[in-house]
């Protein structure tokens, strides 16, 4: 686990309340009003939308905080967002023309249509990070940087109790790799030095694209190898430091940069974040599996499970905490069944059913989670990668490197006790005396 790229978000409560009417002048006085935790939402959807848009902010603003907390503040205020269904509506309260979503300055804005989508989202999610960076990010950042970490967020995909973030959409590498090769991107530095008013003039997805595999870059690329150097540079941003100052005390000369990012970029597979779409899947059938639990429904399979997940008739609560939107499960299903994973259920007097997805190397993600009065109390997703340890550790035996196998073992063996695997790793454990 690291600082960035996968924190646990924190697990607040929400609540969902009408309110008093807008204040003149702000958009569309005819706008119900909704308080959550963090947000005041302004929409026309009808309450059942509502229910989810109000979750799904909420866990945004934790996601937010979550990835960021080594160098921004917290929400101090709750945040405007007005939601549309009608786009005109949307461009009379001053919408951009050709935009589905926007922060000005101060309110978060957005069109929904008759029905959110996941294009709806990635809106949301972008131009909402632009107003969680305005509202507790200290310093100015460069635009690219500011551009790149929204799509970063954009991209994230929502599971019910948290968001999976750092996916890479195959199609989205393909373009990239498409256009790295076509020399139709920007030089690194010129992209670094490209101010707002130049963005917002010429607006283009290649711009779009690389600001947003910059980001990805230094989050994720090399294991994690410039994390501690990204979390230092927008931390000096914050003590008012210049962007460019910053980047060479933490990174030094960005041509360097520019031929790492490329060789990385270039040498992606066609899917290198499969396993976060395996683990955003779980992750929600875990979240359902929590709140069916607690409603008393039962599945002696995972296929009756996976069934009751398309049919939209897993049975969930009313209240904030414990209510989901059935489409979510029904997406969730679509997609597990071509992840080329295998799935089960695994259910016993003495523990909680649990969603146990086993991925093609051995290793298993185990759907956690503690129930109180009907109520969810916690949630987790285990990530049991002994199977892994193992081959890595007959590898050093083979080395005859027995005392580094050993500890490896011997972590395996503390971090998941319950693990198939288990008298595998004792027996290598002898072996490795």
């Amino acid at each position: 686990m690291n600082r960035f790229a996968f924190l646990v978000p924190l697990l607040l409560a929400c609540s969902l309340s009408a309110q008093q009417p807008p204040q003149p002048g702000m958009p569309d006085a005819s706008l119900k009003v909704y308080g959550s935790k963090y947000y005041i939402v302004h929409t026309d959807l009808p309450a059942d939308q509502v229910k989810e848009v109000v979750i799904r902010m909420n866990k945004m603003a934790e996601e937010y905080h979550a990835r960021t907390q080594g160098f921004s503040g917290d929400i101090r205020q709750r945040l405007p967002f007005y939601l549309f269904k009608d786009r005109e509506e949307y461009f009379q309260a001053g919408g951009l023309p050709g935009s589905a979503g926007v922060f000005d300055g101060s309110k978060l804005m957005a069109i929904a249509g008759e029905q959110t989508t996941s294009r709806t989202w990635h809106v949301v999610q972008h131009e909402g990070f632009h107003q969680f960076a305005h509202a507790v990010i200290r310093g100015e950042l460069p635009t690219w940087l500011d551009e790149g970490i929204a799509e970063y967020f954009g991209e994230s995909l929502f599971t019910g109790d948290a968001f999976v973030s750092g996916v890479v959409p195959p199609w989205r590498l393909q373009r990239l790799q498409e256009e790295i090769k076509a020399g139709r991107l920007k030089s690194i530095k010129d992209i670094m030095f490209t101010s707002h008013e130049q963005w917002n003039g010429r607006l283009s997805i290649e711009n779009y694209d690389e600001a947003w595999s910059m980001v990805h870059f230094l989050a994720h690329a090399e294991e994690g190898r410039y994390q501690d150097a990204f979390v230092s540079f927008m931390k000096l941003i914050g003590r008012g430091i210049p962007w460019p100052m910053a980047w060479k005390q933490t990174f030094g000369d960005a041509s360097g940069f520019e031929q790492h990012w490329r060789a990385y970029w270039l040498g992606q597979p066609a899917s290198p974040t499969h396993e976060l779409y395996v683990r955003a899947a779980a992750e929600t059938f875990n979240s359902f599996l929590a709140r069916v639990a607690a409603q008393r429904q039962h599945f002696a399979t995972f296929d009756e499970f996976l069934s009751a997940a398309k049919a939209g008739t897993l049975q969930t609560g009313e209240t904030m905490d414990n209510w989901l939107p059935q489409s979510l499960a029904q997406k969730a299903a679509e997609t597990a069944e071509n992840l080329g994973v295998a799935w089960s259920l695994q259910t016993s007097a003495e523990r909680t059913p649990q969603i146990v997805c086993t991925l093609p190397d051995g290793s298993r993600m185990i759907g956690n989670y503690s129930l109180r009065g009907g109520h969810i109390t916690g949630i987790a997703l285990d990530i049991d990668d002994t199977a892994s340890v193992l081959r890595q550790a007959q590898s050093l035996i083979d080395q005859g490197k027995k005392p580094q196998a050993r500890v490896l073992l011997q972590h395996a063996l503390r971090a998941h006790p319950n693990s198939p695997q288990v008298e595998q790793v004792r027996k290598l454990i002898k072996q490795s005396n």
